[in-house]
């Protein structure tokens, strides 16, 4: 593991750490397999037992080794989060060669990569995705800083040849609909002033089913259960939180679970 941990890490551990399905972050492999391609920069550990390996990518990077990083961590159960220093990019309007190294990772989202970007005194997510304008040009189209309000764990199948496969990924986003909203507003016309739209705000329910990890179509017995799950991985008494972080997620779990039952009227 490299000696020197990035700013943009620093960072983004001190962004996740709060988040109600992380029990901790490590820098570097902190018990993870070690990945003979790539050093792993953050590892987050959530309470439901699965730690997701986060790389952070300051230098161009070949699609081959992306898809060897890909296969030594799904192989191990690990899903993977790559974050793209956006300086490393065009910006935006300007039109690139299909072939560019960094394109590929839009395939490993929904047609859109994750880049970290200098936003005043604090670094801050945007994520980019590659408009095609013929079949050898593309175009970056830049999509509102994103708020870090969780992370989750997915199974998706690639079907991008240089990295086709069904791999284990991670991103900060659960909702297509605001995914999809927050990339189509930066679908500026060229030479129009490059203001981003804001992200669509989402429901208290809405925050309920993340902060839960179900979706809206999950049973009763589904989210009972996943309430069960965390509410004793952070319950005061037996955590390893610090006790007003720990009452804090607590309270927020029940208020959760009190706001889904009364939406479905569960008993």
């Amino acid at each position: 593991m490299s000696l020197s941990i990035h700013p943009v890490t620093r960072w983004l551990r001190d962004q996740l750490i709060p988040l109600v399905n992380v029990q901790r972050c490590t820098f570097g492999l902190g018990g993870v397999a070690a990945d003979p391609v790539r050093d792993v920069d953050l590892v987050v550990h959530t309470w439901t037992g699965i730690s997701i390996q986060i790389h952070v990518i300051t230098a161009p990077i070949k699609t081959p080794k992306v898809r060897r990083i890909l296969e030594n961590a799904t192989n191990g159960g690990i899903p993977t989060l790559f974050i793209l220093d956006a300086r490393l990019l065009p910006p935006p309007g300007q039109r690139e060669p299909a072939d560019r190294w960094y394109v590929p990772f839009q395939s490993l989202g929904t047609e859109k990569a994750y880049t970290f970007q200098q936003q005043g005194q604090s670094p801050a997510i945007v994520p980019v995705r590659f408009k095609s304008i013929s079949r050898e040009e593309v175009e970056p189209l830049y999509a509102p800083p994103l708020p870090i309000r969780q992370i989750r764990h997915f199974r998706s199948t690639v079907k991008l040849n240089a990295l086709k496969g069904y791999w284990l990924l991670a991103d900060f986003e659960g909702d297509p609909a605001v995914r999809s909203s927050s990339v189509r507003s930066t679908e500026i016309p060229q030479g129009a002033p490059q203001t981003p739209l804001p992200a669509v705000p989402r429901t208290p329910l809405e925050e309920s089913y993340l902060l839960l990890g179900v979706t809206p179509r999950a049973t009763r017995d589904e989210v009972r259960a996943a309430f069960r799950k965390l509410a004793f991985e952070v319950h005061p008494d037996v955590s390893d939180l610090p006790k007003p972080e720990a009452e804090t997620r607590f309270k927020r779990l029940n208020q959760a679970y009190e706001m889904i039952r009364t939406a479905n009227k569960w008993p």
